[in-house]
């Protein structure tokens, strides 16, 4: 009797780690296959990267530093490339705006919530750790999310470093999150439609995302042009209200 009572346990607890195995392979192969994998030639790539592209905070007047701050949630930024050409001095100097590129990566921000109207982005966690230039290897790898070495180094710097410890780990959460975006293909029609507004925008994310809700997405326009679109995250990168 007690042996057989000790087979069955042992068949019970062998049934059981297999279930659990079969159930975790499932789930790994489904969230695999959601990664977005970047190819090489997946937008325009310079010939000649650019080496000179380190930053410091210190040798800007505008530039703060908060290391104290909690990290409460997180904003992915879309920038809307048209826009941020059409309005930047000595664009045509710019990799990013000799080509043609619709939204591209602004920065994903480790953010503190706001306890009121007015306070500035100064509560933010921002510069937390001086770093050296991000390695060649992963500027190439995730270049086509941020098609500017500068830029990427300056996000990496001023938000990424208040959370992670490598930049090849922000970047390939940058890579995980917008991966799981679909980008909408209609956001010229809607913008060359002068009746149209960021209403539409939003809708049309909505749209093709059934995972986001209204409240998910902050749409920054103006003058009817288009800057930015941002999704908020809570501590384990669920879409939540933005704020």
């Amino acid at each position: 009797m007690t042996n057989n009572r000790i087979r069955c346990l042992i068949i019970f607890i062998v049934t059981g780690l297999l279930i659990f195995l079969i159930v975790s392979t499932i789930i790994y192969l489904v969230r695999r296959s959601e990664h977005r994998v970047i190819h090489p030639d997946a937008c325009p790539r310079p010939k000649q990267y650019q080496t000179n592209y380190d930053y410091d905070y210190t040798k800007n007047i505008k530039e703060f530093r908060n290391i104290n701050s909690s990290v409460d949630y997180f904003q992915l930024s879309l920038s809307w490339s048209p826009t941020f050409c059409g309005g930047k001095q000595n664009s045509h100097n710019l990799f990013q705006c000799q080509h043609v590129f619709g939204f591209v990566v602004h920065g994903l921000w480790p953010s503190k919530n706001k306890t009121g109207r007015g306070q500035s982005n100064s509560i933010h966690p921002r510069n937390c750790r001086n770093e050296p230039p991000i390695p060649a290897d992963v500027i190439k790898k995730y270049f086509c999310l941020m098609p500017s070495e500068k830029l990427m180094q300056d996000e990496w710097e001023k938000h990424g470093t208040c959370y992670w410890q490598k930049p090849e780990d922000y970047f390939e959460k940058i890579n995980d999150l917008y991966s799981k975006i679909h980008i909408p293909n209609n956001i010229n029609d809607i913008l060359n439609n002068g009746t149209l507004g960021y209403k539409s925008i939003k809708q049309s994310f909505i749209d093709i995302n059934p995972q986001l809700k209204w409240e998910e997405i902050n749409v920054m326009m103006r003058k009817n042009k288009l800057h930015e679109v941002a999704f908020c995250y809570d501590l384990y990168f669920n879409h939540i209200k933005c704020i």
